[in-house]
């Protein structure tokens, strides 16, 4: 592993792992804050319609207790209550005609149309007839804008099991579809009988709702759902379906959350529901976009860690700091042979080489000065036994060997002072 492998991975490596650390850190801590947001966004819109539709069940409930007491009151001011001969109401339904006094109530419309002329709304006389209670005058419209008169009371509604055990029901009725706050009470003759039912009642207005409920969203694919009392769906978020919302509030999926809130008044539900993965989606969403750019700025860290080792180490040594280390250990050790390759020009290594070259060339000077100086010396040592052996030679033969011996005396003065001078080189 180079150099600056080693430096590049001791810096980046660790580098990437805090980011990874980091992004997980940060990833889970963004999960929470989503989660803790999409609570408080869920009781906050809860509350909102919650707050909305009870506000709304108050001032209709007391609209529907001043209207049920005019209908009382017109009623009484005509007289008692009593139940008369039963008749056709409509073709198929009969029931006792109800009157107050001597007023027969069945298709007579003065006392309902009173209360409404006096309190808005709508107002019924139910007589009833056998197990059930029959309209015998109205102003609740049915779908094709008609009086229902000859219509019955929903004998599955908490409003017929009310009446049936003698008590007063007051609350949200769905009548033909639509819910209405309603008044039901009991209508007894002279002998105390249940005859029939005083009932008023109000069109519930749910269009403000409607459009809360619509235009809220939970995340991205989550809803909120207005149920009924019967456990339909009034309606939802807008492009949520009421089926696709009631099929997640009955059978909630893996992953979902799902909260409610009863509206007191009105029998209601308010759902929530939002799917979790959402929520773990952005966290990893972040932590995608976290460790991306962690490893691109990781990546850019190595690179300019990379050019730093270069121009400031690899460049100036010519070479891995291990070469250089080693070459210069051999060269310190007396091995002048050691290979160092080729180097940029004017490297640390480059110097090494040219120095390996000058001090191989001073030595190789060195060794041969030396044997020169040896080979002058064994001449001069020939020649000083030559002229000692001549000493009882002829004149000429001294002369000759004397000569021989200062010439070679001089070429070892110059050889020895060649060995000097190579020498001379090493001294720093």
């Amino acid at each position: 592993m180079s150099f600056k492998t080693k430096i590049i991975g001791s810096v980046v490596v660790p580098t990437i792992v805090l980011i990874i650390l980091g992004a997980v850190a940060l990833a889970f801590n963004v999960y929470s804050e989503q989660n803790k947001a999409a609570t408080e966004k869920v009781q906050s819109d809860l509350d909102s319609v919650q707050r909305l539709l009870q506000e709304s069940a108050r001032l209709m409930t007391t609209k529907t207790t001043t209207s049920m007491s005019i209908l009382e009151d017109i009623s009484s001011a005509a007289g008692s209550a009593s139940a008369g001969d039963s008749l056709v109401i409509v073709p198929g339904v009969s029931a006792p005609n109800i009157s107050f006094g001597k007023e027969a109530q069945a298709g007579n419309f003065r006392i309902v149309d009173k209360v409404t002329q006096l309190a808005g709304g709508t107002a019924t006389i139910f007589s009833k007839s056998d197990g059930s209670f029959v309209r015998i005058t109205t102003n609740v419209k049915k779908q094709d804008g008609s009086r229902a008169v000859g219509t019955v009371l929903d004998p599955e509604g908490p409003a017929f099991a009310a009446i049936m055990d003698n008590r007063e029901y007051e609350g949200v009725v769905d009548i033909l579809g639509n819910p209405f706050f309603t008044i039901y009470k009991p209508m007894m003759d002279s002998q105390n009988k249940l005859i029939g039912i005083y009932y008023v009642g109000y069109e519930a207005s749910l269009a403000s709702v409607e459009a809360a409920v619509g235009k809220t969203r939970i995340l991205k694919t989550g809803f909120l759902a207005l149920v009924d009392g019967k456990g339909k769906v009034r309606f939802s978020t807008q492009g949520i379906s009421p089926e696709q919302a009631e099929s997640t509030i009955k059978s909630v999926p893996a992953g979902w959350s799902v909260n409610s809130r009863d509206v007191a008044g009105w029998g209601y539900k308010v759902y929530a529901a939002y799917p979790k993965s959402e929520l773990r989606e952005g966290a990893l969403t972040t932590a995608a976009i976290i460790i991306g750019g962690g490893l691109a700025l990781a990546l850019i860290l190595s690179v300019l860690v990379g050019l730093l080792i270069e121009s400031m180490v690899v460049a100036p040594l010519g070479g891995e700091p291990s070469q250089a280390s080693a070459a210069m250990a051999v060269i310190a050790a007396g091995n002048l042979d050691v290979e160092i390759g080729q180097a940029r020009s004017g490297s640390l290594l480059n110097n090494l080489s040219l120095m390996q070259e000058k001090l191989r060339n001073i030595i190789n000077a060195i060794h041969k000065s030396v044997a020169k100086s040896k080979e002058q010396h064994d001449r001069f040592e020939e020649a000083l036994k030559a002229f000692l052996n001549a000493r009882n030679e002829s004149p000429d033969k001294q002369k000759l060997t004397e000569d021989g011996l200062i010439a070679a005396a001089q070429k070892v003065a110059k050889s020895d002072d060649s060995v000097s001078r190579a020498v001379e080189r090493l001294k720093i």
